[in-house]
């Protein structure tokens, strides 16, 4: 299902379901034609199909709303990992600041690079995000080499010991948040789910065909918002793509400060024009 897109799933559910019904339907009639000859259902038993329907539907509803505290807890963590890796990462740039140079410059400009790095497109490739992981990877690298060159001489001191620190926070908080965004809900939990919706879409039909009526309009509405709640778990399961994705404004904002900052850098340090021989005499 991580190949199809979240539209197609619904399509698919939807064809599904109501094909279960249709089958339901059809063994409800045959049961119902081999026992036409026989006495009439008594109320008891009309009583106990529709006990026996209403829990069925309503284990159905308690299993797609654990799955959606599932999907709607994982969404959450993966919005507070970009909250705090934004703030780790502006951290380490404010820190690095107090730094000798050149690897103020080095530092500010590979954490600059790093936060660019850690934007989440929507709608990328596998390969686009394979590529971008490779990408991230690199950076990580030297971004450690280069706050080992620059602390080593002083590694006793204190602000050596808090750059390491924030650094080290920096670079964990992305792998975790990497981690959150790999982490979905059980295939099997999903699995049991549609399996349970199909089953449920069929009892449905069949009793519906055992006391005599359809209700087209009714059945398929049931199984319409069934659908569409599935649909929604899965596509908060799906970081980027769908109609829910996590913001990623935290570093967007990063990213700006940081390329106003640069730009300021680079006007402060622009080398001055030597003036010329008629400015110098006046």
């Amino acid at each position: 299902m991580q190949a199809l897109s979240l539209w197609a799933v619904a399509l698919l559910l939807v064809a599904g379901s109501l094909a279960a019904v249709e089958a339901g339907v059809i063994l409800g009639r045959r049961q119902a034609r081999r026992h036409a000859a026989g006495a009439a259902e008594s109320p008891a038993k009309s009583n106990v199909e529709g006990y026996i329907i209403s829990s069925i539907f309503g284990l159905l509803a308690f299993l797609v709303g654990f799955t959606f505290s599932m999907s709607l807890s994982r969404y959450d963590d993966r919005r507070s990992w970009i909250a705090q890796e934004a703030t780790a990462i502006s951290t380490v740039y404010l820190r690095a600041e107090l730094l000798d140079e050149p690897y103020r410059s080095r530092l500010r400009s590979l954490l600059r690079d790093y936060a660019r790095s850690r934007l989440a497109p929507d709608n990328i490739t596998s390969a686009e995000i394979e590529t971008g992981i490779l990408q991230t990877e690199r950076i990580r690298n030297q971004l450690w080499d280069e706050t080992r060159t620059a602390i080593y001489p002083d590694r006793r001191s204190d602000l050596a010991s808090y750059f390491v620190e924030a650094m080290n926070n920096a670079l964990d908080i992305g792998t975790r948040r990497a981690l959150a965004g790999r982490a979905h809900v059980p295939t099997q939990i999903v699995a049991i789910l549609l399996v349970y919706l199909l089953v449920a879409a069929i009892m449905l039909g069949y009793l519906m065909a055992k006391e005599g009526t359809t209700r087209r309009h009714e059945s398929t509405l049931l199984i319409l918002m069934f659908v569409a709640s599935i649909n929604l778990i899965l596509d908060l399961d799906r970081p980027r793509e769908g109609l829910i994705r996590v913001s990623q404004r935290p570093l967007e904002e990063l990213i700006a400060s940081m390329n106003a900052d640069a730009a300021k850098e680079s006007v402060t340090e622009r080398p001055t024009k030597p003036p010329t021989a008629d400015e110098h005499e006046a």
